[in-house]
């Protein structure tokens, strides 16, 4: 079962659409995200960039749903015959 929490989406300090394409994340790869994304100083937490890392979510696309590393990531995995 995939978890999101509802309140990410009432953090100010989140880019608009931060939790809504975690939660989507989530769902679609059937995991559970951590409890909290950003520390105090409203950088991202440990457990947030651990899970992108595990998980192979993009940073750029979770905060600013900027979708072009996970282009250039399938690009060069097709030119090294990694797909």
């Amino acid at each position: 079962m995939t978890t999101c929490n509802p309140n990410f989406g009432n953090d100010i300090r989140l880019p608009t659409g931060t939790a809504e394409r975690l939660a989507k994340f989530a769902k679609l790869t059937g995991t559970t995200p951590p409890e909290a994304i950003l520390d105090a100083d409203g950088a991202p937490t440990d457990d947030i960039l651990d899970f992108a890392r595990a998980n192979g979510m993009s940073l750029d696309w979770l905060y600013f749903g900027d979708a072009m590393p996970l282009v250039m990531r399938a690009h060069n995995a097709a030119r090294e015959g990694r797909v």
